[in-house]
């Protein structure tokens, strides 16, 4: 019972950005809000890459992005983990999410600004964003709380589901209703993972 109490709030949104992805209906199409602006942004020394995507090429990325968003006093995620590069000779280019938000962000390290093009998603989108999300943020303790929350929610779920056929096989007058719904839906699902696996 406090288990589900405890997820109460997670499953509501999955299930509303479930029935958003299976049903998109008008009204959550509302259209994402577009700003660019330049600033001033002084950085330490972005390491440079030459277009590799080796190990410590990537381990490069990471450092000169994070730079840029601790410059920005936000947090977020490169778009992949090879994202963010040189584009010319004093020109940094990064892509970066977060949930509801995106950016393209051309940092000048000579001029000491930065030219930033902010995508605000809609309210549907961020919960969207948010259905099954298990991304880490280095930068925010609260947003990565949900990665947490997201596997607490599965544990209490799968227990959920495991003690409730325990449960059911100590009720004698219950039994063929349940097993003929249980090998009802269990056949359902394996057909679909296999239709899916071999028939893509």
């Amino acid at each position: 019972m406090y288990g589900g109490l405890l997820c109460f709030s997670y499953l509501i949104l999955f299930g509303i950005s479930t029935l958003n992805f299976n049903h998109p209906f008008p009204f959550t199409q509302s259209p994402a809000s577009v700003a660019t602006w330049s600033q001033p942004m002084v950085l330490p020394a972005l390491a440079r890459t030459d277009g590799k995507n080796d190990p410590e090429a990537l381990k490069i990325r990471r450092e000169n992005n994070r730079a840029i968003l601790h410059a920005l006093g936000s947090f977020a995620v490169p778009f992949t983990d090879a994202d963010g590069d040189w584009i010319d000779a004093d020109t940094y280019h990064a892509h970066l999410l977060r949930p509801g938000k995106e950016y393209e962000i051309d940092v000048h390290p000579s001029q000491g600004s930065a030219t930033i093009t902010q995508t605000r998603m809609s309210f549907w989108a961020l919960i969207r964003d948010l259905h099954g999300s298990s991304v880490v943020y280095p930068d925010s303790i609260l947003a990565s709380t949900w990665a947490w929350y997201t596997e607490l929610c599965t544990y209490v779920v799968v227990a959920a589901g495991i003690s409730g056929v325990y449960l059911w096989t100590g009720r004698k007058r219950e039994r063929r209703i349940g097993l003929a719904l249980l090998g009802a839906a269990g056949t359902v699902s394996l057909s679909l993972m296999l239709l899916i696996t071999f028939h893509g």
